[in-house]
C-alpha cells in the first residue's frame, strides 16, 4: 500500500514537472521587472506590432496628466479642485505615444464623486474623445441593485448608493455614444474607490 502511494506521488511529481516545463504553459506571476530605483514608475509600452514591454521612468516624469511620484502614477482631472489624486501602478503607452490607464485608486473621495466628473476622468485616463455617461448601474458583489438613466452632472455616487441602499456600491457608468465603460468600486466611509476602465 505504501509502495503504491509512493509510486503514485512520484508519477504525479513527474507529470507536474513536465507540465511546468512545457513551452506555452503560463503560470500566474508578477512579471513586472524590478525598478532600477524605488521611486521609478512602470510604463507598459506597446509597439506598432502589438509587442508589450515594461520599462521604468524616473520619479518626476510626466505623460499628459500622469505624474510619477514615489513609484506610482498620480493624476487628477478638471476642475482640479480635489486634494486627492487617483493613483495607478502602471500606465500604458501605445506606439503613437498616447498614455492610458486601466485601473486606479482614489483615497479620500467616494460619495462626492459626481457624474459630471466622469467625462473628465476618462479624458485624464487617456480617452481622446470622452463622453458623459447616460446610464449608471449599481451593484454589490455582482448583484444588481439599481439602474438609472436619470443622471445629471450633479448626481453623486452617494446619491446612487442611497437609491440602491448600500454603503459599498459598485457603480458602472456607460454611454450609448461609446463602448468604454468606467466602474467605481467604492466604500463611502472611509471614502475610497477603485476605478476600472474597460476600453
Amino acid at each position: 500500500m505504501v509502495g503504491r502511494l509512493r509510486a503514485g506521488l512520484v508519477a504525479l511529481g513527474v507529470v507536474a514537472a513536465v507540465l511546468l516545463s512545457a513551452p506555452g504553459v503560463a503560470l500566474a506571476q508578477d512579471d513586472k521587472p524590478t525598478p532600477p530605483n524605488p521611486g521609478d514608475c512602470a510604463v507598459e509600452n506597446t509597439d506598432d506590432k502589438g509587442n508589450v514591454t515594461i520599462t521604468y521612468v524616473p520619479e518626476g516624469s510626466t505623460f499628459g496628466l500622469f505624474h510619477c511620484r514615489d513609484g506610482e502614477w498620480r493624476f487628477g482631472w478638471f476642475p482640479f479642485d480635489s486634494e486627492a489624486d487617483a493613483v495607478a501602478d502602471v500606465i500604458s503607452v501605445d506606439a503613437a505615444g498616447v498614455a492610458t490607464v486601466d485601473e486606479a485608486v482614489i483615497d479620500g473621495r467616494a460619495g462626492d464623486l459626481r457624474t459630471g466628473e466622469v467625462k473628465y476622468i476618462l479624458e485624464a485616463a487617456g480617452m481622446s474623445e470622452p463622453v458623459a455617461p447616460d446610464q449608471a448601474a449599481v451593484s454589490v458583489d455582482g448583484k444588481p441593485l439599481y439602474v438609472t438613466e436619470d443622471l445629471t452632472d450633479e448626481t453623486t455616487i452617494a446619491d446612487l448608493a442611497d437609491k440602491a441602499g448600500t454603503e459599498t456600491p459598485t457603480v458602472e457608468f456607460t454611454s450609448r455614444k461609446s463602448s468604454v465603460t468606467i466602474t467605481f468600486r467604492c466604500k463611502l466611509w472611509p471614502p475610497s474607490c477603485t476605478i476600472t476602465i474597460r476600453w
